[in-house]
């Protein structure tokens, strides 16, 4: 039997309604909410089953149902409903896991009974379809909420690199680290991490090819062609509506954006771990292992500094870079009246609800947040 786990805030509903009709009265609303999890953060040492532990990334459904996975310290999928009268973990048996463990994945396909290994990203297609990146099991798996079954999308599960041009199915990955939707959402952009490559998966005709990387890990040249080009550390990508797609660097510290068939850094060319640059040219700034990007309805791309716990914005039009949630270099829980005056730890995942908030999974603090964040 699937689980509702505590910490689902009672207030969703009335803070969500309360954001709509304030941003049509045009007042200001900045207001943190904690939509999953606990005000003051991480509150046991061990996983606790009843919880979010650990949440990673949340996308959101066409009915406004918010999903997010958990990484090691659950394993699992959580569905919180647009209401917020009902949370529950839908797919993946409880378990906790290290990145280095070594077991295969099962061939269950009840939602309950999957056992995912290191879930870290989640996207939701036009169909209602939950996809999610079982990193460790090097795979791309889909939840179906209306039969409660788990299918492969994309991974043998066996570690390498292979099958571009063949079935999806077939193709081998090594630490499928990202799964995010295009915006026509027929095909899905894959962070293969550890083979230094980032990929994608055609859903209507399930093929693979590589988007970009040559297999070698290190700093890009500016405007070297896009599948020559070396990547250290791919682990997050989105594509905006004109086709340009914005990858993070784990290891290069650095955004990119994969434009024409060039790679072209445009976040922190340096590619040197730190904190600085904002309100400047975002080329100037730096990042500390920067974990996820996703998009604004303005185009902008969402940063998760992972390691600076706090989340940037990098404005294409503009060139610059602002802070937007989080207290910079400084790890803690204390919530604030705003985002930029909340303090996160090691956030993984943030993207826009349909209310139009930020929403942070705070991965450290096992809890998610949301608040608005003024243009």
């Amino acid at each position: 039997m699937l689980r509702r786990p505590h910490g689902a805030s009672p207030l969703l509903a009335m803070i969500a309604a309360g954001a709509v009709a304030m941003a049509t009265e045009g007042r200001a609303w900045a207001e943190v909410a904690v939509l999953v999890g606990a005000a003051e953060g991480r509150v046991a040492k061990e996983p606790d089953p009843t919880r979010v532990n650990e949440p990673f990334a949340v996308a959101f459904d066409a009915q406004g149902r918010m999903y997010g996975v958990e990484y090691t310290r659950g394993n699992r999928l959580f569905c919180v409903a647009a209401d917020g009268a009902a949370a529950e973990f839908v797919a993946g048996a409880f378990h906790v896991s290290k990145p280095g463990d070594a077991f295969p994945p099962d061939a269950a396909t009840a939602a309950a009974e999957v056992r995912f290994h290191g879930l870290h990203d989640v996207a939701v297609g036009p169909d209602g379809l939950v996809y999610v990146a079982d990193t460790f099991h090097h795979r791309i798996r889909a939840f179906d909420p209306a039969t409660g079954t788990v299918s492969v999308v994309a991974g043998t599960g066996v570690a390498g690199f292979g099958g571009d041009g063949g079935p999806a199915a077939a193709a081998v990955f090594n630490q499928a680290y990202c799964g995010s939707l295009a915006p026509d959402g027929r095909s899905l952009l894959v962070a293969d991490l550890a083979n230094a490559r980032l990929r994608r998966v055609d859903l209507e005709s399930q093929r693979v090819a590589t988007v970009a990387g040559n297999g070698a890990k290190g700093k890009p040249l500016d405007r070297a062609a896009a599948l020559d080009a070396r990547l250290a550390g791919p682990r997050a990508a989105c594509q905006a509506a004109d086709g340009t797609i914005y990858l993070a660097l784990r290891e290069g510290n650095a955004v990119v954006e994969i434009k024409g068939g060039t790679v072209r850094t445009v976040v922190n060319a340096a590619g040197k771990a730190g904190y600085g640059g904002d309100g400047g040219p975002a080329r100037d700034a730096l990042l500390a292992g920067p974990k996820y990007v996703s998009l604004d309805r303005q185009g902008r791309v969402l940063i998760a500094d992972t390691e600076n716990h706090c989340i940037r914005r990098y404005d294409p039009a503009a060139g610059t870079i602002t802070t937007v949630a989080g207290m910079p270099t400084t790890i803690a829980a204390a919530l604030g009246p705003d985002l930029r005056s909340t303090h996160l730890a090691r956030p993984h995942g943030c993207c826009i609800a349909p209310d139009g908030r930020l929403v942070i999974a705070d991965s450290d603090n096992d809890r998610i947040l949301a608040g608005v964040v003024p243009d």
